[in-house]
């Protein structure tokens, strides 16, 4: 249960910071990774919340307003060569991309400076 409030805390966080700009993400994502939490995976979990959170966004708009939606995505597909669905695909992993590359960058560093208690060093 605690592993899901912190997922649905880091999915809000990345959902706000989205609104400040894309560059916001990988911000987010630095600060969960230089935090280091006791889990499996940070930069994992990181690009699947930033994924989420991105989704949650598209998904949002497109209740707003559909058609909107489907224009843009129908002609941006057209532009780059590729299905609507494609492009709102490659939306979620620039997110992902985003999230992953800057925790798990600010988790190594952290790493490499912080000397833990019981290290050898």
């Amino acid at each position: 249960m605690k592993r899901w409030l912190s997922f649905a805390a880091l999915v809000a966080a990345f959902a706000l910071a989205t609104r400040l700009g894309w560059w916001a993400v990988p911000v987010v994502a630095a600060l969960w990774g230089a935090l280091r939490p006791a889990i499996n995976a940070p930069a994992a979990t990181a690009a699947l919340a930033a994924a989420s959170a991105w989704a949650v966004w598209l998904l949002a708009d497109w209740q707003a307003n559909h058609d909107a939606m489907s224009v843009l995505t129908t002609r941006l597909g057209g532009v780059m060569g590729l299905p609507a669905a494609a492009v709102i695909l490659l939306t979620l992993a620039l997110g992902a991309a985003l999230a992953w590359s800057a925790a798990a960058l600010a988790g190594a560093l952290a790493g490499a400076f912080v000397q833990r208690s019981g290290d050898s060093r």
